[in-house]
This record gives C-alpha cells, sequence and structure tokens, in this order.
C-alpha cells in the first residue's frame, strides 16, 4: 500500500497560503513542513501548496484547522486542569508537612490540652496550623511558669 504524500495539513496563515503539513519523505518517514505560496496578488507558486489545495480544498482545509485548533484548546484546558491539580496536591503535602511538624514540638507534644490539638489537626490552612501551634505552646508556658 502506497503512502500518502502528505497529511495532517491546517493553515499557518491563510492570507498569505501558509500552510503546515506533514510530508513524506525519501526515507519513508513524515516531515512537517510549512508549504508557503505567498499572497494569492503576488502571484506565487507553489507545487506542494497546489497540490494540498486540490487534494483537500480550500474548506477541507479550513475545516481540518478548525479541527485542530479545537484540539489545542482541549489540550490547554487539559494540562490547566492537570497544573490546577498538582498545585492543590503540593498545598496539602505543605499542610500535612507542617501539622507533623507541629506535632514534632515537645510542647505540643506532651501537651493534654486536647481541644487546641484537634485544632491544630483539623486546620486547612498553614496560617491556621501555625496560629494553633502559637497558642497552644503560649498556654503551655504560661502553665508551666
Amino acid at each position: 500500500m502506497e503512502q500518502e504524500k502528505y497529511r495532517n495539513p491546517i493553515w499557518q496563515d491563510k492570507n498569505n497560503r501558509h500552510i503546515v503539513c506533514e510530508i513524506l519523505q525519501g526515507n519513508g518517514e513524515y516531515a512537517v513542513c510549512h508549504v508557503v505560496a505567498g499572497p494569492e496578488e503576488d502571484g506565487g507558486e507553489n507545487a506542494d501548496y497546489n497540490a494540498l489545495v486540490e487534494i483537500y480544498g480550500i474548506e477541507g482545509l479550513d475545516e481540518k484547522t478548525q479541527k485542530h485548533k479545537e484540539w489545542q484548546l482541549r489540550q490547554a484546558d487539559r494540562k490547566k486542569e492537570h497544573e490546577e491539580q498538582k498545585f492543590q496536591r503540593h498545598k496539602q503535602e505543605v499542610l500535612f508537612n507542617m501539622k507533623l511538624e507541629a506535632f514534632e514540638i515537645e510542647a505540643i507534644k506532651n501537651s493534654q490540652n486536647k481541644e487546641l490539638k484537634k485544632l491544630i489537626r483539623k486546620a486547612k490552612t498553614p496560617l491556621e496550623v501555625q496560629a494553633y501551634a502559637t497558642i497552644l505552646i503560649q498556654k503551655e508556658l504560661d502553665i508551666n511558669e
């Protein structure tokens, strides 16, 4: 079966008659190529451009370009979502580690104040962990005076 010479064509710049596509090379592999005929009023000619327009048609290239743009938007959304998940996971790890470190402090570890210890465990932000840990340490220092 013979491989097609051109695949995945999209407009880079329709007004400049600039198409990006993959073109079959002599080694049997495809390479991304920019096919430019230039503005129509300049009368530029490009055999690959003419072949692509003949095979896919202007409307076909428009459609493929639109689908490619939609695919790019979906990819960008997925990447953004992945980055947000990664950021949230990092925030949770920081919070968890702060709680662990707080409970390694002798004054907190040995404290009998179950209410403040519970508040540290249930803290939703690093600032809350710091605030409750500070209050608990201060109360422990006041008791030990």
